[in-house]
Protein backbone atom coordinates (compact mmCIF):
# COMPACT_ATOMS: atom_id res chain seq x y z
CA UNK A 1 0.00 0.00 0.00
CA UNK A 2 2.76 2.38 0.91
CA UNK A 3 4.69 1.54 -2.24
CA UNK A 4 1.78 2.23 -4.51
CA UNK A 5 1.10 5.53 -2.73
CA UNK A 6 4.71 6.58 -3.21
CA UNK A 7 4.56 5.67 -6.89
CA UNK A 8 1.34 7.69 -7.24
CA UNK A 9 2.97 10.74 -5.67
CA UNK A 10 6.02 10.44 -7.92
CA UNK A 11 3.92 10.22 -11.07
CA UNK A 12 1.72 13.15 -9.97
CA UNK A 13 4.77 15.30 -9.20
CA UNK A 14 6.28 14.59 -12.60
CA UNK A 15 2.97 15.41 -14.33
CA UNK A 16 2.60 18.68 -12.44
CA UNK A 17 6.16 19.70 -13.22
CA UNK A 18 5.66 18.85 -16.89
CA UNK A 19 2.47 20.92 -17.04
CA UNK A 20 4.16 23.89 -15.42
CA UNK A 21 7.06 23.76 -17.81
CA UNK A 22 4.71 23.58 -20.78
CA UNK A 23 2.91 26.74 -19.66
CA UNK A 24 6.12 28.75 -19.62
CA UNK A 25 6.40 31.18 -22.59
CA UNK A 26 8.63 29.72 -25.23
CA UNK A 27 11.44 32.00 -26.52
CA UNK A 28 10.53 33.76 -29.77
CA UNK A 29 13.10 34.32 -32.48
CA UNK A 30 14.05 38.04 -32.61
CA UNK A 31 12.83 39.88 -35.72
CA UNK A 32 15.41 41.94 -37.59
CA UNK A 33 14.80 45.70 -37.08
CA UNK A 34 13.21 47.69 -39.90
CA UNK A 35 15.74 49.64 -41.94
CA UNK A 36 15.99 53.25 -40.72
CA UNK A 37 14.23 55.81 -42.92
CA UNK A 38 15.07 59.39 -42.06
CA UNK A 39 12.24 61.92 -41.92
CA UNK A 40 12.08 63.58 -45.32
CA UNK A 41 13.09 67.20 -45.37
CA UNK A 42 10.56 69.85 -46.30
CA UNK A 43 10.44 69.73 -50.09
CA UNK A 44 11.77 72.78 -51.88
CA UNK A 45 9.32 74.71 -54.09
CA UNK A 46 8.90 73.09 -57.48
CA UNK A 47 10.89 74.84 -60.17
CA UNK A 48 9.06 76.22 -63.12
CA UNK A 49 9.43 74.18 -66.25
CA UNK A 50 12.10 75.54 -68.54
CA UNK A 51 10.48 77.54 -71.32
CA UNK A 52 11.81 76.48 -74.71
CA UNK A 53 13.70 79.07 -76.73
CA UNK A 54 11.68 80.70 -79.51
CA UNK A 55 12.07 79.41 -83.04
CA UNK A 56 11.43 81.26 -86.28
CA UNK A 57 8.09 79.64 -87.28
CA UNK A 58 6.42 80.42 -83.94
CA UNK A 59 7.93 83.93 -83.89
CA UNK A 60 6.48 84.55 -87.35
CA UNK A 61 3.14 83.27 -86.09
CA UNK A 62 3.22 85.73 -83.16
CA UNK A 63 4.14 88.61 -85.51
CA UNK A 64 1.27 87.70 -87.84
CA UNK A 65 -1.13 87.61 -84.88
CA UNK A 66 -0.36 91.24 -84.00
CA UNK A 67 0.67 92.81 -87.31
CA UNK A 68 -1.28 90.66 -89.76
CA UNK A 69 0.50 91.09 -93.11
CA UNK A 70 1.87 94.62 -92.74
CA UNK A 71 5.21 93.75 -91.07
CA UNK A 72 7.57 90.77 -91.14
CA UNK A 73 10.57 89.50 -89.21
CA UNK A 74 13.52 91.51 -90.52
CA UNK A 75 15.63 89.30 -92.79
CA UNK A 76 18.85 91.33 -92.41
CA UNK A 77 19.47 90.60 -88.73
CA UNK A 78 21.13 87.35 -87.68
CA UNK A 79 19.71 87.55 -84.15
CA UNK A 80 16.33 89.02 -84.88
CA UNK A 81 14.42 87.82 -81.79
CA UNK A 82 14.88 86.96 -78.12
CA UNK A 83 12.66 86.16 -75.14
CA UNK A 84 12.62 87.43 -71.55
CA UNK A 85 10.40 88.98 -68.89
CA UNK A 86 10.86 92.54 -70.10
CA UNK A 87 8.00 94.18 -68.16
CA UNK A 88 8.47 92.30 -64.89
CA UNK A 89 5.08 90.54 -64.70
CA UNK A 90 6.59 87.02 -64.43
CA UNK A 91 5.43 86.18 -67.95
CA UNK A 92 7.82 85.63 -70.82
CA UNK A 93 7.74 88.27 -73.57
CA UNK A 94 9.08 88.28 -77.11
CA UNK A 95 11.30 90.98 -78.63
CA UNK A 96 11.63 90.75 -82.41
CA UNK A 97 13.14 93.00 -85.08
CA UNK A 98 10.58 93.84 -87.76
CA UNK A 99 10.54 95.37 -91.20
CA UNK A 100 7.42 97.14 -92.53
CA UNK A 101 5.98 95.76 -95.74
CA UNK A 102 6.52 98.73 -98.15
CA UNK A 103 3.10 98.58 -99.80
CA UNK A 104 1.45 98.43 -96.37
CA UNK A 105 3.18 101.47 -94.89
CA UNK A 106 -0.08 103.43 -94.74
CA UNK A 107 -1.56 100.69 -92.56
CA UNK A 108 1.48 100.82 -90.25
CA UNK A 109 0.82 104.53 -89.73
CA UNK A 110 -2.90 104.33 -89.07
CA UNK A 111 -4.22 106.73 -86.44
CA UNK A 112 -5.17 104.11 -83.85
CA UNK A 113 -2.94 101.05 -84.32
CA UNK A 114 -3.30 98.00 -82.06
CA UNK A 115 0.16 98.63 -80.59
CA UNK A 116 1.98 101.46 -78.82
CA UNK A 117 4.55 103.20 -81.00
CA UNK A 118 7.41 104.71 -78.97
CA UNK A 119 10.93 106.05 -79.38
CA UNK A 120 12.72 105.17 -76.11
CA UNK A 121 15.49 107.67 -76.79
CA UNK A 122 13.29 110.78 -76.83
CA UNK A 123 10.43 111.96 -74.60
CA UNK A 124 7.01 110.82 -75.71
CA UNK A 125 4.99 113.78 -76.93
CA UNK A 126 1.34 112.99 -77.80
CA UNK A 127 1.14 116.27 -79.74
CA UNK A 128 3.76 115.03 -82.21
CA UNK A 129 2.79 111.49 -83.23
CA UNK A 130 5.61 109.26 -84.40
CA UNK A 131 5.64 107.84 -87.89
CA UNK A 132 7.14 104.69 -89.31
CA UNK A 133 9.41 105.13 -92.31
CA UNK A 134 9.94 102.84 -95.27
CA UNK A 135 12.53 100.07 -94.66
CA UNK A 136 12.87 101.16 -91.01
CA UNK A 137 14.09 98.51 -88.56
CA UNK A 138 11.68 98.36 -85.61
CA UNK A 139 11.74 96.40 -82.39
CA UNK A 140 8.40 94.89 -81.38
CA UNK A 141 7.98 93.67 -77.80
CA UNK A 142 4.98 91.35 -77.51
CA UNK A 143 4.03 90.92 -73.87
CA UNK A 144 3.15 87.49 -72.57
CA UNK A 145 -0.36 86.53 -71.53
CA UNK A 146 -1.92 83.47 -69.89
CA UNK A 147 -0.24 80.09 -69.46
CA UNK A 148 1.53 80.19 -72.81
CA UNK A 149 3.15 83.62 -72.35
CA UNK A 150 3.90 85.32 -75.70
CA UNK A 151 2.90 82.14 -77.54
CA UNK A 152 -0.69 82.48 -76.26
CA UNK A 153 -3.24 83.30 -79.02
CA UNK A 154 -4.53 86.10 -76.75
CA UNK A 155 -1.09 87.72 -76.32
CA UNK A 156 -1.45 90.91 -78.35
CA UNK A 157 -0.29 93.76 -76.07
CA UNK A 158 2.66 95.13 -77.99
CA UNK A 159 5.12 98.02 -77.91
CA UNK A 160 6.65 98.96 -81.26
CA UNK A 161 9.95 100.77 -80.71
CA UNK A 162 11.86 103.09 -83.05
CA UNK A 163 15.61 103.81 -83.13
CA UNK A 164 16.67 101.03 -80.75
CA UNK A 165 17.73 98.24 -83.08
CA UNK A 166 21.47 97.76 -82.64
CA UNK A 167 23.99 94.92 -82.69
CA UNK A 168 24.74 92.19 -80.19
CA UNK A 169 21.24 92.21 -78.71
CA UNK A 170 20.96 89.98 -75.64
CA UNK A 171 18.87 89.60 -72.50
CA UNK A 172 20.28 91.15 -69.31
CA UNK A 173 18.83 89.90 -66.02
CA UNK A 174 17.52 92.81 -63.93
CA UNK A 175 19.15 91.63 -60.68
CA UNK A 176 22.52 91.22 -62.38
CA UNK A 177 22.15 94.64 -63.99
CA UNK A 178 21.66 96.33 -60.61
CA UNK A 179 24.63 94.42 -59.20
CA UNK A 180 26.89 95.34 -62.14
CA UNK A 181 26.15 99.07 -61.75
CA UNK A 182 26.22 99.21 -57.95
CA UNK A 183 27.14 102.68 -56.71
CA UNK A 184 26.28 104.33 -60.04
CA UNK A 185 23.22 106.21 -61.17
CA UNK A 186 20.92 103.78 -62.88
CA UNK A 187 17.23 103.23 -63.58
CA UNK A 188 14.99 100.80 -61.72
CA UNK A 189 13.96 98.26 -64.37
CA UNK A 190 10.81 96.24 -63.74
CA UNK A 191 12.15 93.09 -65.39
CA UNK A 192 14.84 91.92 -67.76
CA UNK A 193 16.67 94.39 -69.96
CA UNK A 194 17.89 94.19 -73.54
CA UNK A 195 21.60 94.95 -73.76
CA UNK A 196 23.07 95.99 -77.10
CA UNK A 197 25.49 98.27 -78.90
CA UNK A 198 23.69 101.19 -80.47
CA UNK A 199 25.53 103.75 -82.58
CA UNK A 200 28.84 102.77 -81.04
CA UNK A 201 27.69 102.91 -77.41
CA UNK A 202 26.74 100.07 -75.09
CA UNK A 203 23.32 100.61 -73.59
CA UNK A 204 20.18 98.95 -72.26
CA UNK A 205 16.53 98.99 -73.17
CA UNK A 206 14.35 98.67 -70.06
CA UNK A 207 10.72 98.92 -68.96
CA UNK A 208 9.57 101.32 -66.23
CA UNK A 209 6.75 103.82 -65.72
CA UNK A 210 4.57 101.92 -68.22
CA UNK A 211 6.92 102.42 -71.17
CA UNK A 212 10.32 101.45 -72.55
CA UNK A 213 13.31 103.72 -72.08
CA UNK A 214 16.97 103.75 -73.06
CA UNK A 215 19.83 103.67 -70.54
CA UNK A 216 23.30 104.83 -71.54
CA UNK A 217 25.68 104.53 -68.54
CA UNK A 218 27.74 107.45 -69.86
CA UNK A 219 24.92 109.98 -70.14
CA UNK A 220 22.27 108.88 -67.63
CA UNK A 221 21.42 111.59 -65.08
CA UNK A 222 18.67 110.01 -63.03
CA UNK A 223 15.23 108.46 -63.27
CA UNK A 224 13.48 111.81 -63.57
CA UNK A 225 15.52 112.68 -66.65
CA UNK A 226 15.61 109.27 -68.26
CA UNK A 227 15.10 109.59 -72.01
CA UNK A 228 11.96 107.94 -73.31
CA UNK A 229 9.86 108.84 -70.26
CA UNK A 230 7.55 111.76 -70.80
CA UNK A 231 6.90 113.93 -67.73
CA UNK A 232 4.10 116.38 -68.30
CA UNK A 233 3.77 119.53 -66.26
CA UNK A 234 1.47 119.16 -63.27
CA UNK A 235 -1.90 120.85 -63.56
CA UNK A 236 -2.47 123.91 -61.38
Amino acid sequence: MKLSFILFLSVSTVAVLSACSSTKKQPVAETAPTAYQPTPETPSPARLATVPAPNLPEVEQAVKRVFKDIAVVHPDYQSSFLAGDFNGDLSQDLAVVLKPVPEKLTDMNEEYPPWLLRDPRVPNNPREPLRIEKDEALLAVIHGYGNKDWRDPEATQTFLLKNVVGSGMRVQNGTEFVKNFRGEKKPRPQGDLIAETLKGSEGYLYFNAATYSWYDPKTYKGEGEAPGVFHGRPRR
